[in-house]
């Protein structure tokens, strides 16, 4: 998720494509070299890591990302503020994020819940275009008729609240919200398809980002007596086929008396574009949610031959049908569980940790340890000890009242969010058992927060060394920047040698 600003992002969607169409962005390895294959006893390590700065002074705050902006723009030529845009780089870029906070006496404060705009950056011979536009969802639609944004479900606040009717309206006229805010995907060939924590997609024109269908892709096995729920934002790619690779939560209405399913489930699926063009929900295998226990997914892994489903320690209590946040707590109590399930025959193997928190995985892969036995590996960016985790509503981080306001301090306020870690799971199908292998913290300072990685998509489920990551530090005015990991010698590097401050 970011915001739509060309000026805000040009600098920095430039550096990050310069850096991920190097030709030596990712190599094959040899198992001598531990080519992407550490394991608990570790890895060749160099010294030298990114470094950026850490004073508050150096960067400004980017305040165009807490604000609305109505500007939709299509194919806007973009000009160089320094520099040369180099001639190979040659492909487009998507990102959806919030576009609008308030319309009319009503408002959000959360950048979840601002209405969706998508935006689309395209290079080719030394040139750049940018485009922009709100995402028609029914939400939208609604809200421009009204010209009043609409009362939604919502994990910030909303003012004024939703009163009793607006909420008994929410809970059966968008009992499907469509406010898709959170991440762009091509599942097909009609277009980009923007998703969010639903099963229900919106695909917008390639070129002019229009909107062209609002649909749930059909599962082959979802019965009339069972409720399809809750999906991932992000989906994972198979690595040979290319099938995308996501969950639906589905209920059983009738306690399994006709539906055969006595409780809640992960559903797991491949989809695929059919003849006709519309996607299907091919049926892989289901992961029983025990007792309630609602676990927030936000993404999943793919292997050749086994789906990945990491249940960390942000569950879900659904106390109130639209202040969604207040759903969402963590507990360090409730273990992690990653449920291994076979593409084949659907089988599943688990393995449990100890509470972690992370959200976003940057790649799984299949390998044989030296005893030939066949191993998981999971990589993900976590929180580093979730030992002092509040025991608030987390959504809060994204406020906007909290990310502008110049007194707010992670470091005293949220601390466990101030520092990261890089932890690969490893997870032995044959022995049954799992264990972790802690990273070094491969940047300065310390307190950087780590996240939303990308690997060269060539590597999706193979071993690998190289991946990137985005870096941000709250507490120096919300400044970015983009770091190149090598995992197989531990270290880290920065495009330019510089954080990129958002202006």
């Amino acid at each position: 998720m970011m915001s739509c600003y060309p000026n805000l992002w040009i600098l920095t969607t430039t550096l990050l494509l310069s850096c991920l169409f190097i030709s030596s962005v990712t190599q094959t390895i040899s198992s001598a070299d531990n080519g992407g294959t550490c394991d608990a006893s570790g890895c060749p390590t160099e010294s030298g890591n990114a470094k950026f700065s850490d004073n508050a002074d150096d960067w400004i705050m980017p305040n165009a990302l807490f604000e609305s902006n109505l500007v939709e723009l299509s194919n806007t030529n973009l000009g160089v503020i320094s520099g040369n845009i180099p001639s190979w780089l040659d492909g487009t870029l998507y990102r959806v994020g919030p576009g609008l906070y308030e319309l009319g006496n009503r408002r959000v404060n959360n950048m979840v819940d601002a209405l969706s705009k998508v935006c689309r950056w395209s290079f080719n011979n030394g040139e750049a275009t940018f485009s922009t536009s709100f995402l028609k969802s029914s939400i939208y639609n609604r809200t421009k008729e009204n010209e009043e944004l609409v009362a939604i479900r919502h994990l910030g606040q909303m003012h004024p609240p939703a009163t009793t009717m607006e909420k008994i309206q929410i809970m059966f006229y968008d009992s499907l919200p469509d406010n898709n805010n959170i991440a762009a995907w091509e599942l097909g060939k009609s277009g980009v398809t923007i998703t969010a924590e639903s099963h229900v997609y919106i695909d917008v024109d390639f070129k002019s980002l229009e909107f062209q269908k609002k649909y749930s892709a059909k599962s082959d096995n979802t019965g009339m007596f069972e409720q399809e729920f809750l999906s991932a934002s992000h989906f994972w790619r198979h690595p040979s086929s290319g099938d995308s690779i996501n969950y639906k939560i589905v209920i059983p209405l009738d306690k399994g008396f006709i539906s055969k399913n006595e409780g809640p489930a992960y559903h797991l699926y491949r989809y695929k574009e059919n003849e006709e063009g519309q996607i299907d929900a091919k049926f892989v295998g289901r992961v029983p949610i025990e007792k309630g226990d609602f676990r927030v997914v936000h993404t999943l892994g793919a292997t050749e031959n086994f789906i990945v489903l990491p249940r960390f320690s942000l569950y879900v209590d659904f106390n109130d049908p639209v202040e969604l946040g207040q759903n969402i707590k963590f507990s360090s109590s409730k273990p992690v569980f990653m449920d291994v399930v076979s593409l084949k025959d659907g089988s599943r193997k688990q393995f449990t940790f100890k509470a972690h928190e992370a959200q976003h995985i940057f790649n799984s892969y299949e390998r044989y340890n030296d005893k030939n036995e066949l191993e998981i590996v999971v990589d993900y960016p976590t929180l580093d000890s979730v030992d002092n985790v509040p025991d608030k509503n987390i959504f809060e981080l994204l406020n906007i009242e909290t990310l502008t306001d110049p007194n707010f301090q992670y470091k005293e306020h949220w601390e466990a969010y101030t520092t990261f870690r890089i932890r690969r799971f490893i997870l032995n199908m044959d022995t049954g058992t799992g264990h972790i292998y802690d990273y070094p913290q491969m940047w300065s300072p310390l307190n950087l927060q780590v996240e939303f990685p990308y690997i060269n998509d060539a590597y999706r489920g193979l071993p690998y060394c190289y991946v990137y990551l985005q870096t941000w530090n709250q507490d120096a005015h919300n400044a970015m920047g983009i770091i190149k990991v090598d995992m197989c010698k531990e270290k880290s590097t920065d495009c330019d040698s510089a954080l990129i401050p958002l202006l």
